[in-house]
């Protein structure tokens, strides 16, 4: 029984001997030795061996957008000296990222961006700072999404990230009209009773230029306009109309069909002059509030459906 007892007490002087070890144990990383790194922290991290990535979407205009991508300098203390950073577009970073990714994104052209320099210097006791790029998006295909690649060539003297050293901004554009909305209102089709508005429903209106707009139907998955067919869900074959807007009346000038006019199947798309077909904005004419509007399908030279609407706008798409 003593034999026993003294095996018991030296087992727990071993246990509590090995907790104490455990709590005095100083393996972790000390990461206050760490070396800086300049690097583009602000993106998804691709996780596949392709570059780092963001989205960014622009409004159509003359006037160039502002945009900037931030350069950091990554370390446990401030930088006690100001610290040069040299960038280049990297052309090559779009094509190994649609390779990785399966995307074809189209390449920023030159005369889509402008680069006041690309150096940007990061000044004494400030970790991060943004290098600026004006996007020239009168340019621009509206109809494309283009990718603009960034990479850090210099990191002035330390270390570039070998994770954020490029970054790939994938660009969308779109005008003011551009949006989600909720649509109200009426249809009828003089050929076939048996179709009829669905409403509310809701459509989007997706850039297709500057001043035009066509109707996309994500519930449909398709440009086009969701109605009822004896209680399905259909849509008139290769017909969406495609608004073109005065930008300072903010009026529809005209309507055409998406998929031609007329498309293969004879469908055109007109406007009805019986209604202003206008967008109401917002105060500072940069969102829209509501539009009015009616249009025609027309079929082989006859008018077929009229569509009498109220669209209100929802958000951004």
């Amino acid at each position: 029984m003593k034999r026993n007892f003294i095996y018991k007490l030296l087992t727990g002087a071993v246990l509590i001997s090995s907790l104490t070890a455990c709590l005095k144990d100083n393996s972790q990383p000390d990461f206050t030795k760490n070396k800086p790194v300049i690097e583009l922290p602000i993106g998804s991290s691709a996780g596949n061996g392709g570059p780092n990535s963001i989205a960014a979407s622009f409004t159509v205009s003359n006037t160039p957008a502002d945009y900037a991508v931030w350069v950091n300098y990554a370390a446990p203390d401030a930088n006690g000296a100001a610290v040069t950073v040299t960038l280049s577009v990297d052309t090559a970073a779009v094509t190994k990222f649609n390779k990785i990714n399966g995307t074809s994104y189209t390449l920023l052209p030159t005369t889509g961006y402008t680069l006041p320099s690309n150096k940007i210097t990061i000044p004494v006791g400030q970790r991060k700072i943004q290098f600026p790029v004006k996007i020239n998006t009168a340019a621009l295909d509206p109809t494309q999404t283009y990718a603009f690649p960034l990479t850090i060539t210099d990191g002035g003297g330390y270390t570039i990230s070998g994770n954020f050293g490029t970054l790939v901004t994938i660009m969308s554009l779109k005008n003011k009209w551009d949006g989600v909305y909720t649509v109200t209102g009426s249809m009828t089709d003089k050929v076939n009773a048996s179709l009829t508005g669905l409403y509310p429903r809701t459509l989007q209106l997706i850039t297709q230029g500057p001043n035009t707009v066509a109707v996309y139907d994500p519930g449909q998955n398709t440009y086009g306009h969701g109605i009822s067919s004896s209680g399905s869900t259909t849509v008139y074959g290769s017909f969406s109309p495609l608004f073109t807007i005065d930008p300072t009346t903010n009026v529809i000038t005209k309507a055409v069909n998406y998929y031609g006019q007329p498309a293969s199947n004879g469908r055109s798309a007109n406007l009805d002059p019986t209604s202003a077909n206008t967008f109401t904005m917002s105060s500072d004419g940069s969102t829209p509030v509501t539009l009015k509007v009616k249009y025609i399908l027309n079929e082989n030279g006859t008018n077929r459906s009229f569509f009498d609407e109220t669209w209100t706008y929802v958000s951004s798409r």
